[in-house]
């Protein structure tokens, strides 16, 4: 079993996490299936942001018309002001959290809704290999898993040796996503278990904010316009890559400043 010392430092309880989609898992749907990630601390501030882009659409009667719609949550798809877009996701970006994309390229085909955990299976083997800090917890919008039972990422049998004269570390571990039930009967043979939440995104700004990146990432990939992600690159680094024939192509994009 790993030390408590040694769990207790790979996280930060400070941030948390938060998960969303943008397109669909059919063939004959969108082009991609993007999943993105990202991790904050600072809710007080997204809040003020998405407050502030709310009170923006609702004194224009188009706006006013789109937020009654869509129940006063703000979402990327059809929103109806683009310079407001623009600003909303400048501000956001400016935050410089963490933001990791998988994206899946269809190419007529189902991807089988399974291959949702790769985003949070990549999340965990880069955390542990690049030493980055993981929430104590993460927030999926509540359409993300089918099974809406589940409760925790969790890490078995986690191995973590380092070569002779410091020259790296070796890791090892089993990775599963369980429910609640299970969770509370095995937890004692876990080395590292975060806690997943299933929440509405209508009462969440944090899964509004990343409702917002996502659909910027989704409308790059999949309509080739990098207007809305040109603008958070110039702030914060976008980390992901693109998935085709399971074969992942990784890209990272640093911030402009």
């Amino acid at each position: 079993m790993i030390t408590k010392e040694l769990r207790e430092s790979k996280f930060d309880p400070l941030k948390t996490g938060y998960i969303d989609e943008s397109g669909d898992t059919g063939k004959k749907g969108s082009k991609y299936l993007v999943l993105t990630y990202i991790c904050l601390d600072e809710k007080k501030k997204v809040s003020k942001i998405i407050k502030k882009t709310k009170n923006i659409l609702m004194r224009a009667k188009k706006g006013n018309l789109w937020l009654n719609r869509h129940g006063g949550e703000i979402k990327f798809n059809s929103f109806p002001d683009k310079h407001t877009l623009i600003k909303t996701l400048e501000e956001l970006s400016k935050l410089r959290f963490y933001i990791m994309f998988r994206a899946f390229k269809k190419d007529g085909k189902d991807i089988d809704a399974k291959e949702k955990n790769r985003l949070l299976h990549d999340l965990l083997t880069e955390s542990l290999v690049n030493k980055k800090l993981l929430p104590k917890k993460i927030i999926a919008d509540k359409d993300y898993f089918q099974n809406k039972k589940i409760a925790c990422l969790a890490v078995k049998d986690y191995i973590e040796e380092t070569y002779p004269e410091n020259k790296g570390v070796r890791q090892s571990y089993q990775f599963d996503l369980i429910e609640e039930e299970e969770y509370n009967k095995d937890r004692q043979n876990l080395d590292l278990a975060i806690t997943i939440k299933h929440e509405n995104s209508k009462n969440s700004v944090e899964l509004q904010a990343a409702d917002l990146i996502c659909g910027a990432i989704f409308q790059e990939l999949e309509h080739e316009d990098k207007t809305y992600t040109d603008i958070i690159r110039k702030h914060t680094e976008i980390r992901g890559g693109i998935i085709k024939s399971n074969i992942l192509n990784e890209r990272v994009t640093k911030p402009s400043y």
